[in-house]
């Protein structure tokens, strides 16, 4: 722990060094000299990416080296599910429940002293800046996910065939295939072909596989047409037809140095992904407008086809759905880029200019075959065989903020979009325009003219001279617009990140880790048993997964000073609502205003910061770009459509992986061949399961899937057979088992009764038998805007689990889980009709028992029954972070309990703990439930969550 000696507060070590960073205090700055945690920093070493009031000419441009998205492995961009469901945050298993277990009551910091409360902010309790009411958003929402009214483009020209070729891709590369007449061919059978396809998709080494089909009689068994990777490969190069164009090598010439490019031509890569036969019923061949009204006064946005550029563009596209999804392969790899640090270049500034020279010199060969087409069009054949003209261009440009300055030549600090000064980024209405492209244009053309006027020229429009940007020339592009919102680098990586460390600095590190150690467990939520606040190189799904509880953390928790939490608290939860709003994967004007009210929530309690001494200004490049995300969502549709998480999990598919499988020997000429050999047995694979198959039926086009259902899945069998009675009392924590299951039959037998004749009844019930079986979860999949059913991913669960040992003896504590159940009349959204109760056990009875019990109900009771305990029931949210209070319903110093039917359960929820000031250091993730008072229903856990608990 550190004080200041200029304000007298304690900090922690790594606060302390922020604070000193960022205090506006002059008795504080007094320290920085003295402390020596900031060195002197040398020419080029700051960090230009959080703003600041440093002199952004000097600093250096980012080099195309290395990562532009970072530096990350596997695990740290997954790849969102095909069907768009979140993947649970935990693993069922023994081993990591142990180990977790073993986490709960380990060593923690003490907690800081506590101070005495002075409400120096009481005026903003009282306030007027309070959250939406629920019943504004869902009205607004109320659209979402409903087919809409549709516009179509008034030219009817646009997007009509031009004619028919008569054969389709599929036919097409059947013609050209030696033996066709063999389904499996070039392969002589199913287990050739099966065998063939798993070595080069899912296989190990190309020498493991020649090693495993050395081993003696293999591959006589199996009836193999090769005996090895080089004669597969050979199959593969020579009798396999190429439907993706070969990579090329080339050298690209910058200041007298060749640098070699591998690329592919970018026509054919259009004409590869337009005429593949998958695709060819989902692509949009024109705009569209989409409308959430009647009278067409308010319009929708998702797809790309259905934004304002494309009715101005004409523009056609592969949806968002199918472009999502790596299995669908909607991505074509155009080149890999010269990656040279530029070392012998001595001179810093002279390797920077050169280093952005080469990239747009690259991109401007590589782009070079679209500017023809672009403006004149091409005939171009789809998959199904027709013929439409053509015009390839560049739409959207989705890149991290360091390739955005690399790509439009702005400097650093500033927003590569408008032209708003860099001292006023953190300002939400300071007049901006987009950047005047003529006017670039015109200056970047004086290059071949006068090259002390271009530099002049170039400084005075606020751009880096670079010679000939690779956008100079293309037709009807505006580079500045095409610069699309980054979700993964603006929020998760950009302002969330620096939001979370706000909270560190701020609060007491102790008290924050110390919550994080006593959230109670949920399908949706990882738990952080170590604490948030040690944890460095935060990947983009790890600030994901706590963006789900970061604000029940900081609910109540203490602030130095004595300053009102009220603030805080408002602030995150404005940009906890502006990053969930901002993924919606269809918006409509109003849910938009949403968007920007969250924006303007967070610009109205931001000061809390400065406050605190944390910031001295908000003038950060990925802030501002929020105030792009409205306009830019009704150009180009949700932000889904550009995502930079989708192409960061492609550079591991198609570079790392790729890299993986050579000699790291020259490597480039490998790796192409690797990928096209790839590319090959993929295409291939698709032609087979046509032959098999044939064509697919046309599917009617659905709006966008806002995720509402939910379907449940028990097990065929239950987890333990035979529970007896006294020990679902004991160990499940079911105390009026019998009698709850006594009023739950009368009840359902009689529905007529008055509670008091209910339990009248009910005395009177005696249960033919002493155990029931039970089970221990509760899953959850997802059902789609068609109403399929995905049973491959589990995206929600409820587990209902007392105490028990694993195989190495260790004890698991007991998990009981909160859910949201159905009383009746609950809708899709809110939170009416709806209670929020505690699993406790999850049983069926048998059929006899059923008999026994209901005898001639008008309906037969459902297979599976849950034992729950009542909370209270939702009143108005909180006025400062907008979560539902809640608390244990009690009757006589007893939780009020009920047998409910498992289809009543609408989903698994989340609750916060009521911490207060410093959460008592006696709770523990296992048995907070049972020993807080009081909590907030969290509605962050998932997008499902934030949807419907409105």
């Amino acid at each position: 722990m550190n004080t200041c000696p200029g304000c007298a507060k304690n900090f922690e070590h790594t606060g302390y060094a922020h604070h000193l960073a960022q205090t506006i205090n002059p008795s504080c700055a007094a320290q920085l000299q003295l402390s020596g945690l900031f060195p002197e920093l040398e020419d080029g070493d700051s960090d230009s990416l959080d703003g600041g009031d440093d002199d952004f000419d000097s600093h250096r441009l980012t080099e195309f080296t290395g990562d532009y998205f970072g530096y990350y492995d596997e695990q740290d961009l997954e790849w969102p599910d095909d069907n768009h469901d979140e993947p649970p945050l935990e693993s069922d298993g023994e081993e990591e429940e142990d180990h977790d277990a073993a986490l709960e009551h380990g060593w923690e910091r003490p907690a800081d002293p506590v101070q005495q409360y002075i409400d120096s902010g009481g005026d903003l309790e009282n306030s007027d800046d309070s959250q939406p009411h629920p019943a504004e958003r869902q009205e607004a929402e109320a659209p979402l996910g409903h087919q809409p009214i549709i516009e179509k483009f008034p030219w009817r020209h646009a997007g009509a065939p031009v004619h028919h070729s008569r054969t389709t891709a599929f036919e097409s590369y059947k013609n050209v295939l030696q033996g066709a007449e063999n389904v499996w061919a070039p392969f002589a059978s199913r287990i050739d072909y099966e065998v063939a396809k798993w070595a080069k998709l899912r296989g190990s080494g190309s020498t493991a596989f020649s090693e495993l089909l050395a081993i003696d009689g293999l591959h006589d068994a199996l009836g193999l047409s090769y005996q090895n990777t080089h004669e597969l490969n050979q199959i593969i190069d020579r009798q396999l037809p190429c439907r993706r164009p070969r990579f090329k090598h080339e050298e690209i010439i910058v200041a007298d140095e060749a640098f070699d490019v591998y690329s592919r031509d970018v026509m054919e890569c259009v004409k590869a992904l337009y005429s593949d036969p998958k695709f060819s019923q989902h692509l949009n061949y024109a705009p569209k407008r989409h409308y959430a009204d009647a009278d067409k006064t308010i319009r929708m946005y998702h797809d790309i086809h259905t934004g304002k550029w494309w009715w101005s563009t004409q523009a056609s596209n592969i949806p968002k759905e199918i472009r999502r999804k790596p299995s669908q392969r909607a991505w074509i790899l155009l080149a890999y880029l010269p990656t040279s640090k530029l070392d012998h270049i001595t001179n810093k500034a002279a390797r920077r200019r050169t280093a952005t020279n080469l990239f747009h010199a690259c991109l401007r060969h590589i782009l070079e075959p679209l500017k023809v087409p672009g403006e004149d069009g091409v005939a171009m054949a789809s998959g199904d065989g027709v013929v439409r003209r053509g015009h390839p261009i560049v739409g959207c440009y989705a890149a991290d903020y360091p390739e955005q300055l690399l790509t439009t030549g702005i400097k650093s600090g500033e927003c590569p979009k408008c032209d708003i000064p860099h001292t006023e980024l953190g300002s939400p209405h300071f007049p901006v325009n987009l950047r005047d492209l003529d006017a670039i244009l015109a200056t970047l053309s004086l290059v071949d003219e006068d090259y002390d006027l271009w530099r002049r020229a170039c400084q005075e429009c606020g751009i880096k001279p670079i010679f000939k940007p690779f956008w100079l020339d293309l037709p009807h592009t505006n580079i500045f617009q095409s610069i699309t919102p980054d979700v993964l680098h603006q929020l998760y990586q950009g302002i969330i990140k620096h939001l979370i460390e706000w909270i560190k600095e701020a609060c007491s590190e102790a008290e924050i880790d110390a919550r994080c150690r006593r959230l109670p467990p949920n399908h949706n939520i990882r738990l952080f048993l170590k604490g948030i606040s040690h944890l460095s190189r935060v990947s983009g799904t790890e600030h994901n997964q706590i963006c789900r509880f970061l604000l029940g953390i900081v609910i109540g928790i203490q602030l130095p000073g004595n300053l009102n939490n009220a603030r805080l608290t408002r602030a995150i939860r404005a940009i906890l609502d502006f990053l969930y709003l901002a993924q919606y994967p269809c918006h409509t004007d109003q849910t938009l205003v949403l968007l920007d009210d969250a924006l303007t929530r967070f610009h109205d309690n931001k000061d809390i910061f400065l406050d605190l001494g944390i910031r001295s200004n908000f003038n950060l490049p990925k802030l501002h770009s929020f105030r792009h995300y409205v306009h830019m969502i009704k150009m180009y549709g949700t932000t889904d459509n550009y995502n930079t998480e989708y192409t960061e999990r492609l550079h591991i598919d198609l570079t790392k992986d790729a890299y993986r499988a050579t000699n790291h020997k020259d490597e480039y000429s490998q790796m192409t061949l690797w990928l096209e050999r790839r590319e090959k047995m993929l295409w291939h694979d698709n032609f087979v399961q046509w032959r098999l198959v044939g064509d697919l039926a046309l599917q009617e086009r659905s709006p966008p899937d806002m995720d509402y259902r939910r379907a449940i899945k028990m097990t065929k069998h239950p987890t333990v057979k035979r529970v007896p009675l006294d020990l679902i009392m004991q160990d499940y924590g079911a105390t009026f088992f019998t009698a709850a299951l006594a009023r739950y039959v009368v009840g359902r037998n009689q529905p007529g009764l008055s509670a008091a004749q209910l339990e009248r009844e009910a005395a009177h019930i005696i249960l033919p038998f002493d155990a029931v079986a039970t089970f221990h979860r509760i899953k959850f999949h997802a059902i789609d805007a068609r109403g399929f059913r995905d049973s491959s991913s589990t995206v929600d669960s409820v587990h209902s689990q007392p105490l028990r040992k694993d195989k190495r003896g260790h004890t698991i504590p007991a998990r009981f889980d909160t859910v949201l159940v159905n009383e009746g009349d609950g809708g899709i959204t809110g939170v009416n009709g709806y209670r929020v109760a505690q699993v406790r056990v999850v049983f069926t009875l048998t059929s006899k028992a059923m008999d026994l019990l209901f005898p001639a109900g008008p309906v037969k009771p459902p297979a599976h029954l849950a034992y729950v305990e009542w909370f209270t029931p939702f009143q108005q949210p909180e006025s400062h972070h907008g979560l539902y209070k809640i608390s244990r319903l009690m009757r006589h110093g007893e939780h009020l309990a009920s047998i409910i039917d498992v289809s009543d359960i609408r989903r698994s929820v989340h609750l916060f703990p009521n911490f207060g000031a410093v959460v008592p250091r006696e709770w523990t993730s296992s048995t907070v439930l049972e020993l807080c008072s009081s909590f907030f229903v969290n509605s962050f856990s998932d997008q499902h969550a934030y949807l419907t608990i409105v």
